[in-house]
């Protein structure tokens, strides 16, 4: 066959990245041919074949059809050296998974985000049976290159526009959270819409769902910091609109589950002769030693019948109202778990049981004549493909959240009881390819010590009922832990996300001995939290919270809190059509007050801007908000807003003992900042009568540092705001999706920026503070506390442990880590200090 080789301006395929006839023994093969494909075209390094492997590890990447796409994880996009496209055809097909056949693998690798134009236009061409069979059986590389080319966006027109809503109001409003309009926010939004009468629409780029409807909204594929325009139209759309805006302003109840997933945990450190090892990640620290058991899920199916409509559709409703008892059970037993947000995994399961686009599209096709189990059945796995084809990989993962409804009403359909897994007598370590909730939920811990998953990743709904059952979990860890025998001796250790299939004798010896020292550590670190930190040889650290909400100020205390070193004030203003009033201000924090007894307070006042948006205040649009009007930037040109604030405070500051009450001024960057914000808090104080308190800065710019001796003449305290300092030193975007993970604070160069900051503060008589990030973590407190820092202050879930640490160690031994660590080179050296 002769060919040319012909591409497309905007679409990287070539017929030399195009292979046809090929046969492959199994998924991971055609993932490496077509892999080897990018690196013979030049596209990607050879180590970027294995970033496309544990990518397929972590989450399905066929589009159904037979057709797959596999691409790399984020972090290895380095390995990338441009972008470029591949395609594998294989006429035989190759089993992906247990139900799909792939017969078209299109490899993809991309530096950043300018193939997903491409993917979303190509899949609309790949949707197609028709010619996703053609595309299996050419001989030709030229038909596939010019179908591939027809999906391309210069050869696609444009969509078309939402089609407007007569009568409707509208309000935009900016996503917040941490990883877009997943299940639970999506449960949230439509619950909180179901409240009103009015009807209820969302619109993201030129996609409208409804939005009383979760799976609806679940197609949008939103990601956080999106714009969506909320339209309502009714009796009471304009009361819809503010409460939805509220509720998508203050993130949908979205907690980082992905933070929690991957904060800092104490890894064993194996012996060196031990090699054989599966590296996954984390997704629940912790250790267990015990005989792998393999978890093999029973999957449901169903044959279509013809059926009298009306029956049917009673025989839906029947089943979907026992399904809902159901999950009402499991989420009212989820209740008592350590971890709420098991509850809300089922309360979400119930939103898409519920959902009115569901229950349409099944009835659809029953009124067509097709009986209930099936038409439910077909709407389920059409809802599975569509939410596995988002790119976002945190929504593509609540897959498993459908199936695993789709699979229990399908079981209440055919009459099977809904049964615990056989286990083996003894304990376990569970492996799975993957894991409904349902069916974590129903696991034993008793017998069950652990979990290791070829799939998934560590924000999974199954993830986070590990964590709250207290369960070591390790997820992606590929196909091989599947191929493991049952009864193979393994141990699993959470925290560091790797499974030792069959440990000599030393190697298991070793990892008791790390497990009974790891619960040791762990009970008497929440046992002593109420104790100071004074270091071994004397020296105490003040330990505090960061707190955004009045009810967080009690649990604070109760973590093991000594005062709040830092109450963000932003939540007064938030998701509200105006600013809150003096009153309002003056009783949340009173109320703060109350709940700390006499304990510190530093309130920071308002630090709106950046990422933070109030649209009440009219701020104009900044092509760089970072680098624009926010903090006391803002303040100073809304005296009106802060005025209010400090008379508040003020207010509030009398109620307290003296000097508990202490103000922070955000993103200062100049002593004309600094003296302005100063003189019209006097004036303030002065006009009310109050208090004085102590007026400090909060220390993010590095021109601050530079100029840190003259602001500790004219502040009473610094505090080191560790993630802005750490943006603003390395011009890095912290919410960047490839350059967030290098925004380390343990950076040499902004620990030379603190060590300087603390110094300067020091010569003029002043302490300083830290409340990032990385006072939060135990080797960062380590270190700050051997620079000087007097008071570290975190969020209360690692109180406990940082207190525990500081107990441990002397002033004197802080001291010389801390210079090891600003002598360092690059902040993966100063990390390696901790072994």
């Amino acid at each position: 066959m002769t060919t040319t080789d012909t591409s497309s301006a905007d679409l990287p395929l070539t017929l030399r990245t195009i292979r046809l006839g090929a046969t492959v023994a199994d998924k991971a093969a055609a993932i490496r041919a077509a892999g080897q494909l990018l690196v013979d075209a030049g596209y990607i390094e050879p180590g970027y074949i294995d970033s496309m492997l544990a990518r397929e590890g972590q989450a399905n990447t066929c589009l159904g059809h037979g057709i797959a796409i596999p691409h790399g994880q984020q972090k290895d996009r380095t390995l990338i050296k441009q972008t470029g496209l591949a395609v594998l055809q294989i006429p035989e097909g190759v089993r992906w998974n247990d139900t799909q056949i792939v017969h078209v693998v299109i490899g993809i690798a991309a530096r950043g985000d300018e193939h997903l134009e491409i993917l979303a236009a190509l899949t609309d061409v790949l949707d197609d049976d028709a010619a996703a069979q053609r595309l299996a059986t050419t001989t030709h590389a030229n038909d596939i290159l010019a179908a591939l080319r027809r999906g391309s966006p210069s050869a696609k027109p444009a969509a078309a526009a939402v089609e407007p809503w007569a009568g409707a109001v509208s309000v935009d409003v900016v996503l917040q959270g941490h990883a877009g309009l997943h299940a639970r926010p999506a449960t949230k939004f439509a619950e909180t819409a179901a409240d009103f009468s009015s009807e209820i629409r969302v619109i993201h780029g030129d996609r409208a769902a409804n939005g009383k409807a979760m799976a609806s909204l679940l197609r949008l594929g939103v990601e956080s910091g999106s714009t969506l325009r909320i339209e309502a139209r009714g009796s009471d759309a304009d009361a819809a609109l503010a409460v939805l805006r509220e509720a998508v302003e203050s993130g949908l109840g979205d907690a980082d589950e992905l933070a929690e997933a991957t904060s800092p945990v104490q890894a064993w450190t194996p012996p060196e002769t031990v090699t054989a090892v599966i590296i996954g990640t984390s997704a629940a620290p912790g250790m267990a030693i015990a005989p792998i058991f393999r978890f093999r899920a029973e999957m449901l199916s169903v044959e279509d019948t013809r059926g009298e409509p009306a029956a049917e559709r009673r025989r839906l409703d029947k089943v979907i109202a026992e399904a809902n008892a159901e999950l009402e059970r499991l989420g009212a037993d989820a209740e008592a778990c350590p971890v709420a947000a098991e509850a809300e995994i089922f309360k979400a399961h119930q939103a898409l049981i519920a959902d009115a686009d569901l229950h349409a599209d099944v009835v659809a096709l029953i009124e067509e004549g097709h009986s209930a189990p099936w038409s439910w059945q077909q709407v389920i796995e059409r809802r599975v493909d569509e939410v596995r084809r988002l790119k976002n990989e945190r929504l593509a993962g609540r897959a498993a959240d459908l199936r695993d409804i789709g699979q229990r009403v399908l079981r209440l359909f055919s009459g099977v009881v809904s049964r615990d897994p056989v286990l083996p007598s003894g304990k376990c370590i569970l492996v799975a390819d993957d894991l409904t909730p349902s069916d974590t939920a129903r696991l034993d811990p008793k017998k069950i010590l652990g979990i290791c998953t070829a799939a998934g990743g560590p924000t999974s709904h199954t993830a986070i009922i590990a964590r709250a059952r207290g369960l070591p979990a390790v997820v992606g860890a590929g196909s091989e832990v599947l191929s493991l025998a049952d009864g193979t001796l393994a141990i699993l250790d959470g925290g560091a996300g790797r499974l030792y299939p069959h440990p000599e004798e030393f190697a298991v010896a070793s990892a008791k001995q790390f497990q009974a020292e790891l619960a040791h550590h762990q009970a008497a670190a929440d046992a002593d939290r109420f104790r100071p930190a004074f270091t071994t040889d004397g020296h105490r650290v003040e330990i505090v919270a960061n707190i955004g909400h009045a009810e967080e100020a009690a649990a604070a205390v109760e973590a093991g809190a000594e005062g709040v070193g830092l109450l963000r004030t932003e939540f007064l203003f938030l998701g509200r059509e105006t600013a809150p009033t003096e009153e309002e201000q003056f009783l949340a924090y009173t109320e703060m007050i109350r709940a700390l007894n006499g304990l510190p307070l530093i309130i920071r006042t308002l630090d709106i801007g950046g990422d933070k948006i109030v649209p009440y205040l009219g701020l104009a649009h900044e092509e760089n908000p970072f680098l624009g009007v926010r903090g006391i930037r803002l303040c100073l040109r809304r005296p009106d807003v802060f005025k209010t604030q400090l008379r508040a405070i003020y207010r509030a500051a009398a109620t307290a003992e003296a000097g508990a009450v202490k103000i922070m001024f955000p993103m200062v960057t100049t002593l004309e900042d600094l003296r302005s914000a100063k003189k019209l808090a006097e004036a303030v104080r002065a006009e009310i009568g109050g208090p004085a308190c102590e007026l400090g800065i909060m220390v993010e710019v590095p021109s601050v540092v530079l100029m840190a001796r003259e602001f500790a003449r004219e502040a009473d305290f610094f505090s080191v705001g560790t993630n802005d300092l750490t943006q603003y030193a390395l011009a890095i975007d912290r919410q960047h999706p490839e350059l967030g993970k290098e925004a380390d604070a343990l950076h040499p160069a902004v620990l030379r920026l603190i060590d300087l900051t603390v110094k300067a503060a020091t010569a003029e008589g002043k302490w300083v503070g830290v409340c990032g990030g990385a006072a939060g973590e135990p080797l960062g407190a380590s270190i700050l506390t051997g620079l000087g820092v007097a008071e570290l202050s975190m969020s209360a879930p690692s109180l406990a442990a940082v207190k525990a640490k500081l107990r441990g160690t002397s002033l004197k031994a802080l001291r010389a880590l801390a210079q090891r660590a600003l002598a360092c080179s690059t902040a993966a050296e100063v990390r390696a200090l901790s072994k």
